[in-house]
């Protein structure tokens, strides 16, 4: 089967020079700032996200504002699409957000990600950096 540069693009975009974390992170600071939310509460959220991020199995614990819990639900939509997007390209983490939307995502959160995931220039701008360096 002839694939496309695209979807050649998209089938190797798990090989990225990016750590997990830093994926799972620009995945979630990008979700955060597709809510609207206000640049101060933004910053707190970004905050958040890489405290949750950092401490991996730790970030399970119970939130503790509204800022934490929002932060904790971006969190958990962007290491589950970096996991999927590793182990299969970016449909594979588009359609992992879609089962689980509404089931232990929130719905209105999976919408903006699969909005965002959409566009072949998401992927693109998460792993222009990282390939070069891994090299």
């Amino acid at each position: 089967m002839i694939q496309s540069p695209q979807e050649q693009f998209h089938a190797k975009v798990g090989h990225s020079g990016y750590s997990s974390e830093a994926r799972a992170s620009w995945i979630a600071s990008k979700l955060a700032q597709s809510t609207g939310i206000d640049v101060a509460r933004l910053d707190a959220v970004h905050s958040r996200i890489w405290m949750r991020i950092l401490q991996g199995e730790l970030a399970n614990a119970a939130p503790a504002n509204e800022v934490d819990a929002l932060a904790q639900k971006i969190v958990d939509i962007a290491v589950l699409a970096e996991k999927a997007a590793k182990a299969g390209g970016s449909q594979a983490a588009m359609a992992a957000v879609m089962r689980a939307s509404g089931e232990t995502l929130d719905p209105m959160l999976a919408q903006n990600f699969l909005r965002l995931a959409s566009s072949s220039i998401f992927w693109m701008a998460l792993d222009s950096a990282g390939e070069g360096r891994s090299a």
